[in-house]
């Protein structure tokens, strides 16, 4: 889930590698053809939807990986659409359950990203 995020924020702070906002616009796109809201945890490389993940049910829209998707606005050229991203954030719930200490450090440092608040401190 957080390979999104880590191309993201290397193109927001560094914009190095162009590829990144291809990345990201082809993965917010897919997500958003998936229901921006709606979406399970796991699908194949081909975009097919493989269900569920142990402890998780098909159902289950994790917030760590609404989290890393609108981490990808930082660096997608649609940003009307990243916008509609970190709205979904803003709006999933806290993360609780079994599998909530990875989704909810996803979901944390997420809204760290997108707020500013994640910084990058280089030496003087």
């Amino acid at each position: 889930m957080r390979t999104a995020s880590n191309w993201s924020v290397d193109w927001s702070w560094w914009h190095k590698a162009p590829a990144e906002q291809q990345l990201s616009d082809r993965i917010q796109h897919f997500f958003v053809s998936q229901g921006i809201d709606e979406y399970g945890p796991v699908f194949a490389l081909d975009g097919k939807d493989v269900g569920a993940t142990p402890g998780l049910t098909h159902e289950d829209h994790p917030a760590g990986l609404a989290g890393t998707n609108a981490v990808a606005g930082l660096a997608t050229t649609d940003k009307a659409l990243a916008n509609k991203f970190t709205e979904a954030l803003w709006n999933a719930p806290i993360p609780s359950g079994q599998n909530r200490y990875y989704d909810r450090m996803l979901y944390l440092m997420s809204l760290m990203h997108i707020g500013g608040e994640f910084r990058n401190w280089m030496p003087r």
